[in-house]
C-alpha cells in the first residue's frame, strides 16, 4: 500500500509541476518573449550568470569544503544545469519579468545541452585528483 501511495503522489506532483509550468508559459504572449529574444543584454547577462558564474561558484564551494566525490560531482550538476520553472513562479508572484523569464529558461534550456558536459568536465577535473571523469555516467545525463 506504501508503495501505491508514493507513486500516487509522485504522479500528481508531476502533474501539478506540469500545470504550474504551463500556466506560467501560457499566460505570456509570444509578441513579447519575441521582444524578449532581441533584448541581447538580458539575456547575455542571463547566460553568462547561469553557465559561467553559478557554475564557478559551485566550483568554489566543492573545492572550498572539500566536498567527496558524490556531493562535489551532485553539486557541479545542479550549477550546471539550466534555470527551471520556478523562476518563472517567482517573477509572477513577485510581478517580474515573466516573459523574460520564460524565455530565459528555453534559451538556457536550449544552451545547456552543450553546457552541462562542457561545464562537468572543466570542473571536475580541476576538482578532484582522480579520474571522476571517466566514471561519469554521460548518456545519463541527457536522459
Amino acid at each position: 500500500m506504501s508503495e501505491l501511495t508514493d507513486l500516487l503522489f509522485q504522479i500528481s506532483g508531476n502533474v501539478l509541476l506540469f500545470c504550474l509550468v504551463f500556466g506560467m508559459s501560457a499566460t505570456v504572449d509570444i509578441g513579447c518573449m519575441m521582444q524578449q529574444i532581441r533584448n541581447t543584454k538580458a539575456i547575455l547577462t542571463g547566460a553568462f550568470l547561469q553557465f559561467i558564474v553559478l557554475p564557478l561558484l559551485g566550483f568554489l564551494v566543492v573545492k572550498g569544503l572539500n566536498l567527496d566525490h558524490a556531493m562535489g560531482i551532485t553539486l557541479l550538476v545542479v550549477t550546471s544545469s539550466p534555470g527551471g520553472s520556478y523562476s518563472n513562479w517567482w517573477c509572477s508572484m513577485f510581478n517580474g519579468d515573466l516573459a523574460l523569464s520564460v524565455t530565459m529558461t528555453a534559451i538556457s534550456t536550449f544552451l545547456s545541452i552543450a553546457m552541462l558536459p562542457l561545464n562537468l568536465l572543466f570542473y571536475a577535473r580541476f576538482s578532484f585528483d582522480d579520474d571522476v571523469i571517466g566514471n561519469l555516467d554521460w548518456p545519463a545525463l541527457f536522459i
